[in-house]
């Protein structure tokens, strides 16, 4: 009888230790779901304040979601957040290439526009040559003469010239409009150059259809 009883006795602890594995199974899975739940909240917290937040760069937000994924949370919501937050960081990223190409490009046309600028203005000099020349002519028939080569370079004798008589809010102010023919002609009897060449605008040709001047300083 005894015997039966030790027997008795051992079966208990032994299940006993058993059952007792198996609750402390048991706690650990359900302590390592609810660490993998805090773990899924969180990344579902902090990916979802990345997509509502302007306030980070780019790159900032770009390795906070690189450390998200390296957890590799296996949560559907947080696979769903990180591939919105790749696709924003991806848009923008695409933007940024974009504005960087036009502002490239607006200043490479800006080195160009500056570079015609300055082709004119080397053409002016001829046109300003002329001037000097007309000006400086001893006589009616040369000037006349400088006059007519002169008028070579334009459109037609009709070709308009704009005097600058001042900039205001920003705006230039013209004086009465005049014709490169009249013009010219002014220079010969003032016996004076006043202005100076400050823009010149071509047509297909090549002929000059506009002229800018101002008063030298």
């Amino acid at each position: 009888m005894q015997k039966y009883l030790w027997i008795l006795l051992i079966g208990m602890v032994t299940l006993g230790g058993a059952t007792s594995c198996k609750n402390k199974q048991k706690i650990a899975e359900q302590q390592a779901r609810e660490a993998k739940a805090r773990q899924a909240a969180q990344a579902k917290s902090e990916l979802q304040a990345l997509l509502n937040d302007s306030g980070k760069s780019i790159e900032e937000r770009e390795q906070a979601l690189n450390r998200i994924k390296a957890q590799n949370i296996d949560d559907p919501e947080v696979q769903a957040l990180i591939r919105q937050l790749e696709a924003k960081i991806a848009a923008e990223k695409a933007a940024r290439q974009e504005e960087a190409r036009r502002r490239a490009e607006e200043e490479q046309r800006q080195r160009e526009e500056e570079a015609r600028r300055k082709a004119e203005v080397a053409k002016a000099l001829t046109i300003q040559d002329y001037f000097r020349d007309i000006v400086g002519s001893g006589n009616t028939a040369t000037a006349n003469n400088r006059i007519q080569e002169a008028l070579q370079l334009f459109a037609s004798p009709d070709t308009p010239v704009l005097i600058v008589i001042g900039v205001f809010n920003g705006e230039k102010d013209y004086d009465r409009p005049t014709t490169i023919s009249k013009y010219l002609n002014y220079l010969k009897d003032q016996k004076k150059a006043p202005h100076r060449i400050v823009n010149i605008k071509r047509n297909a040709a090549g002929k000059i259809e506009e002229l800018e001047l101002e008063l030298q300083k």
